[in-house]
């Protein structure tokens, strides 16, 4: 009875086994952290991104100004930027008249890469949008 009573109150290894039962949770949560700030910078990489092609879609008031000078900016600053993802862009009102608005729309994809083989792909999937209006000057 003696020897029972005191097996049960050592508390030998229960340090460890507390580590290994909260490790998983922690790592979790750094990698989260960490992707998470990751998928922020792509973010504002797009929004960026949006940014300058609204721009230059509101200065120009001309017929020379088209859609397609505007998506051009847009995946040039990207690509100049070092975007690693794909992204779609989508302009309208580039050629209007002043007071008119410029929407210019960028998304993309973004896949956090060590907690989609945690979780599964389909929950660490981000679908990161951009979205700038502006009117022609």
């Amino acid at each position: 009875m003696k020897e029972l009573r005191r097996f049960l109150a050592c508390t030998r290894g229960a340090v460890a086994v507390e580590f290994a039962l909260l490790l998983p949770v922690f790592l979790m949560l750094v990698f989260g952290i960490v992707e998470m700030g990751q998928a922020w910078y792509h973010k504002q990489m797009l929004v960026n991104a949006s940014r300058e092609g609204a721009r230059l879609g509101s200065m120009l008031n001309d017929d020379t100004n088209r859609t397609s000078d505007v998506v051009a900016m847009v995946q040039d600053f990207l690509n100049q930027s070092g975007y690693p993802d794909q992204f779609w862009v989508s302009v309208s009102g580039a050629n209007g008249n002043p007071g008119t608005q410029v929407r210019v729309t960028v998304s993309s994809p973004y896949q956090m890469p060590i907690l989609s083989n945690l979780v599964g792909s389909g929950l660490a999937t981000l679908n990161l949008t951009a979205t700038t209006i502006m009117r022609h000057e």
